[in-house]
């Protein structure tokens, strides 16, 4: 009696005709980024949940200068504008869900939800309806600063609708059963979602990773995966669990190796590099010494050239100043014999002048003279004596 009163409540607290199911879609944005989303819907009469599980993200070749995915948020939004706390988001306004008018919805206090939170949305349907949700791509600049960088198109998820509520139940026994093995399955399902998600996504950042330090993503689904392996009992998961992590060995240890050649062939590359610049060194400091040295010959030889030029220069400088002073001097006698000749010219003309000067006045005298007798005789008598002679004077 107190069994059947228990099954009885059980079924009166449970929500006998909850329908649940895990759903898998993938959408692509705009720039060609794919985006895996998983997610449990369950329906009752009137009533819909959707929770998201899971979310694995690629990008396209267009954004992947974004490298640490772990930075890379996937979200949508309830309102634009108005968030919570110091939260705001750049470079792209985004567009908010929208519901029809036979859903009913309580919007959050935040405005958006960031899937990797795995947020749970309720809505309550009066009709059949299906609600159309923006998927956004964003980057984590700093706490609480993200930069949209792409949109996706919208993610359609059926909300069913009102359901008949006039199922018959066989047994409080078999109803029993159907509520506890749902619950069971719902939870392993949830699980097992989870985990295959980090299997697939360990096994895609594997194929990316091309070097040491593999990516905080990458480390942190194999931390989740090493859980899980300690906790989950079905054999085909940790089958598929240890599979990654011996991929994941074998990669860290290929890249291991890969990196130690790397090392070893950029340290031959550098000494050979340095041997190199070592030559270059060397030669360019023989070639200064070269062209140092042959610089000082050529300053010694110029000394030399300079020094036998300047005795030179001091020979002909001297043998000028001879030559000079001899033509000088030379000139000085030719000048003072000049002026000597002119003295004596002049002199000599002085000379001849007086006695030119003196005949003319003797020769003026004695013509005086001679006028003077001849006019005396003229008067006296008309003769006159001419050296003791008497002649007639005639006029």
């Amino acid at each position: 009696m107190r069994f059947a009163e228990f099954l009885l409540l059980g079924c009166l607290l449970c929500p006998i005709h909850a329908v649940g199911k895990i759903k898998k879609d993938t959408i692509y944005t705009t720039d060609g980024d794919r985006i895996i989303l998983t997610y449990d819907i369950v329906n009752t009469p009137n009533q819909a949940t959707i929770k998201f599980i899971g979310q694995q993200k690629k990008l396209g070749r267009l954004n992947s200068k974004y490298k640490d995915l772990s930075k890379v948020a996937v979200l949508f939004f309830d309102r634009t504008g108005n968030y919570s706390g110091d939260v705001s988001f750049s470079n792209m306004v985004p567009e908010a869900f929208m519901t029809p008018s036979e859903v009913q919805f309580k919007k959050s206090s935040d405005g958006y939800y960031l899937i990797q939170a795995e947020p749970k949305l309720s809505f309550t349907v009066k009709a059949n309806a299906r609600v159309l949700i923006p998927i956004y791509l964003a980057y984590k600049t700093k706490k609480g600063k993200y930069e949209l960088f792409s949109k996706s198109r919208d993610l359609v998820i059926p909300l069913g609708g009102v359901t008949g509520t006039n199922r018959s139940m066989a047994s409080t026994q078999t109803v029993q059963q159907t509520i506890t093995s749902t619950a069971e399955i719902e939870t392993d399902n949830t699980i097992a979602v989870k985990v295959l998600e980090s299997i697939n996504l360990a096994k895609e950042l594997l194929a990316q990773a091309d070097g040491l330090p593999f990516s905080d993503n990458l480390l942190d689904e194999i931390s989740y995966l090493r859980q899980k392996r300690r906790e989950i009992t079905d054999n085909a998961l940790v089958s598929e669990i240890s599979e990654v992590m011996e991929q994941y060995e074998s990669k860290k240890r290929l890249l291991e190796d890969k990196s130690t050649e790397e090392q070893k062939a950029q340290q031959q590359a550098e000494e050979l590099k340095a041997q190199q610049e070592a030559q270059a060194i060397k030669a360019q400091n023989d070639s200064i010494a070269n062209a140092q040295q042959i610089a000082s010959e050529k300053e010694k030889k110029r000394n030399l050239w300079m020094i036998i030029g300047g005795i030179i220069l001091a020979i002909l400088a001297f043998i000028g100043n001879q030559i000079f002073q001899g033509i000088r001097n030379k000139k000085n006698q030719m000048r003072m014999m000049d002026m000597q000749q002119n003295i004596a010219d002049k002199a000599e003309a002085e000379a001849k002048r007086q006695a030119r000067n003196a005949i003319r006045t003797q020769q003026n005298r004695i013509e005086a003279g001679a006028k003077r007798k001849v006019s005396d005789a003229v008067r006296s008598k008309g003769n006159i004596k001419i050296n003791g002679k008497s002649k007639k004077a005639s006029i």
